[in-house]
């Protein structure tokens, strides 16, 4: 009958290699000199891991850490296109300096003014222009602070006001005088064509129309008719009646007489201004045409 062995943790056999006291034979150990075939290795013992995820921390009590997020990817940034500088533009050749030409001047109605020969005379001074002349050198003694026209002008025409007709009678008499002067010289300037070289000076006059022509006619055919006199502004409605009545045949030695005056016109409008004085002179340029 076999040897009975205690059960062991690897078979019903002792464990190789280790004998009982006191026991020889085959299950003794043997000096070996090389490895043996095929050993049996003893099976390690499982050990568990430790936990390092969240809920082990839980379970220990600490406070969970936040996994790390990934960091956010940039976004490639796009480059602006580099901003092309507009192409210089070319100078504008400077232009010349239009001359300005002077408004006209206007009066307080807002007429035209009539521009005034130079040698013309000028206007004879009235009675009160005389007694201002007095008035102003008295106005700036008893008053010096004031300056300017105005004031000093008011005072007088105020004083003026209250003058009775003897104290009036020295002005009246200078301005009488004044005016005397003033009318001889107009009788000059008239006589010597002074207010027609002033306008032949600027141009000639416009020649007149062949309607004009046939009023001019038509006037002076009624005056010597012995018709009664009317005004100008009925004799104008009865030639233009008649003219418009009038045949066209009727009408061209009219139409000849305008086409010469304006013929007329022409010569004197390419002569110079001294030229077209000693012309015409005191005459009417279109007189022949009439």
């Amino acid at each position: 009958m076999a040897e009975q062995f205690p059960m062991g943790a690897y078979s019903a056999f002792p464990p190789y290699g280790f004998g009982m006291p006191g026991q020889t034979g085959m299950y003794m150990p043997q000096t070996q000199t090389t490895m043996p075939m095929n050993p049996v290795m003893p099976t390690p013992a499982f050990t568990q891991a430790p936990m390092t995820t969240a809920k082990a921390q839980v379970k220990k009590g600490a406070t969970p850490k936040k996994p790390k997020k990934k960091p956010a990817k940039k976004k490639p940034v796009k480059k602006k296109p580099a901003k092309k500088k507009p192409p210089k533009k070319k100078k504008a050749a400077k232009k010349k300096p239009v001359k300005k030409t002077p408004k006209p001047k206007l009066t307080k109605s807002g007429k035209k003014k009539k521009e005034k020969d130079p040698l013309a005379p000028r206007r004879a001074r009235t009675a009160f222009n005389f007694f201002l002349d007095a008035f102003r050198e008295e106005f700036k003694i008893t008053h010096p602070d004031v300056k300017g026209v105005v004031h000093c002008t008011k005072a007088g025409s105020e004083k003026w006001k209250t003058l009775t007709p003897q104290e009036r009678t020295p002005y009246e008499e200078k301005a009488a005088v004044a005016r005397e002067e003033y009318l001889k010289a107009k009788e000059a300037y008239i006589s010597s064509g002074g207010p027609q070289k002033f306008k032949l000076a600027k141009g000639p006059p416009r020649p007149p129309t062949a309607y004009f022509i046939f009023l001019t006619n038509f006037r002076k055919e009624r005056n010597s008719s012995g018709a009664e006199p009317t005004s100008i502004k009925e004799i104008s409605k009865m030639a233009g009646q008649k003219w418009r009545e009038m045949e066209p045949t009727n009408k061209v030695p009219y139409e000849q007489k305008a086409a010469m005056a304006k013929e007329e016109y022409l010569k004197l409008k390419a002569m110079t201004a001294e030229e077209r004085v000693v012309a015409v002179g005191m005459k009417n340029p279109y007189a022949h045409c009439l």
